[in-house]
């Protein structure tokens, strides 16, 4: 049937006062609708890469290698699924750094850490890869910081608290120390496509671990990264 005058005239209305109610809703939750509502994140060295870095030279360095030894297998006070592995599986954990500037222009040159872990395959001295993190560099020193913090001031749980988790989070990294009862232990994770991962219990991610008291070895290992990047900026 044909729309008359005043239908043609209330129509766009609707469909404005309709476009602002989910305008409304998605402000209220503060989250966007549709299906990419949670982008991956990238780290401002990936940013400067893929927008800023053209051509691009780009350098990669080892700085450290921490072993991880296998340790009894963690139980959150029951919170967490029940593990039917009594140990953990020894692995390593390499720290890198990647440097990258444009081409002839070393003075505008971007760093990350790059965390990598690694388990042990069980046959021979094969490992198997768990994945990759990213840290950009001026949260490097933050990280060492809080690691040396921790190192300092966590301690077992109280009888009336299940679990306590002490971390540090930026861009993909996470590392921390978990106590749960009496039971200590220090972490590392990595969740690159994840822009939650901070949000997640310790045991929702794969998760590498150490006794609590070797936490210094990992803070000696971030400032040897730290250490690389002051060289290279020159400071």
């Amino acid at each position: 049937m044909p729309l008359s005058p005043r239908t043609l005239k209330i129509a766009p209305v609707a469909l404005f006062a309709l476009a602002c109610a989910q305008s409304n809703v998605a402000s209220a939750t503060n989250v966007p609708p549709g299906p990419a509502a949670l982008p991956q994140p990238l780290t401002q060295f990936e940013y400067f890469i893929q927008s800023n870095c053209i051509p691009c030279v780009r350098e990669f360095y080892t700085i450290a290698t921490l072993p991880f030894p296998s340790v009894k297998t963690p139980t959150f006070a029951g919170l967490a699924p029940a593990n039917p592995a009594p140990n953990t599986r020894a692995g390593e954990m390499r720290l890198e750094l990647l440097r990258a500037y444009p081409l002839g222009q070393q003075s505008r040159q971007h760093m990350a850490m790059r965390v990598v872990l690694s388990v042990s395959a069980g046959t021979g001295n094969t490992l198997y890869p768990l994945g990759a993190g990213l840290l950009d560099e001026d949260e490097v020193p933050v990280l060492a910081d809080s690691l040396a913090q921790m190192g300092k001031s966590v301690s077992a749980t109280g009888d009336d608290v299940k679990l306590t988790d002490t971390e540090f989070h930026a861009d993909s990294v996470r590392m921390g120390i978990v106590g749960s009862g009496n039971d200590l232990l220090a972490y590392v994770q990595i969740a690159p496509a994840d822009p939650l991962f901070a949000l997640k219990q310790v045991w929702e991610l794969p998760a590498m671990y150490l006794p609590a008291k070797d936490v210094s070895a990992l803070e000696h290992a971030v400032q040897q990264v730290n250490a690389k990047i002051r060289a290279l900026r020159g400071r």
